[in-house]
């Protein structure tokens, strides 16, 4: 890593601990300054403004939940079925603070943020995403618009503390043991992948992830792709 990348990441570090402890509207640049012992014209040197510390901030956390989940599909293809991935996603996001946040629309925390680079390119890679399983045959054919039924079937359990204060007496392990089951019973093909189309769409997704991954590394620690 070069200096810049280490300083970058250590006013990230700082502003994500302020953002957890007061929320993000509590937060301002010279408070984060201080927590990381820097001064505060050096924060605009990596961001012009606070939002896009922000978004940098969000990005990070993005790209590790991603390497978990390339980490993992890697280990052991079978990771990429849908029902192991979207689990392991899904435990991953309600670990982390910050991501927990942002999928459950936590205002208290966020304020009004929203996520606005590489908006593109993030829709591009999850198409290519969609297309990959839907080649590999890891959904259902008989199911009509399963890849959404899929994807608000996932979004559902993120929220389901929000629609029901009850479920909250759930732990993450436990909805995500859920999920898993409700994506594999009614989305998935009966029986067993083929191993070696299970190795290929492993690779393929891992890639793909890593490419996005790159192009947010781009973002956040090169000041002139943010223009």
């Amino acid at each position: 890593m070069t200096q810049p990348t280490d300083r970058a990441d250590r006013i990230l570090d700082a502003a994500g601990e302020l953002m957890v402890r007061l929320g993000s509207r509590k937060v301002t640049i010279d408070d984060i300054a201080r927590r990381a012992e820097i001064g505060k014209g050096t924060i605009y040197l990596h961001w012009r403004t606070k939002e896009q510390l922000f978004e940098a901030l969000i990005l990070r956390e993005s790209i590790g939940l991603l390497d978990g989940l390339v980490e993992a599909m890697r280990a052991d293809p079978a990771e990429a079925l849908p029902h192991r991935f979207f689990r392991r996603s899904f435990l991953a996001t309600m670990h982390d603070p910050l991501m927990r946040a942002l999928v459950t629309g936590d205002t208290e925390l966020l304020g009004s943020f929203k996520q606005t680079a590489n908006q593109g390119e993030t829709r591009r890679l999850a198409n290519r995403y969609r297309e990959l399983i839907f080649k590999h045959r890891l959904l259902r054919d008989d199911v009509p618009n399963v890849y959404l039924a899929v994807t608000a079937t996932a979004t559902g359990y993120h929220l389901t503390d929000n629609i029901n204060p009850e479920f909250a007496a759930l732990d993450d392990e436990a909805k995500a043991n859920a999920l898993e089951h409700t994506i594999r019973s009614a989305y998935e093909p009966a029986g067993d992948p083929d191993p070696e189309s299970l190795a290929t769409v492993a690779d393929e997704i891992g890639r793909l992830f890593d490419e996005l991954n790159a192009q947010f590394r781009e973002w956040i620690y090169t000041p002139q792709q943010r223009g």
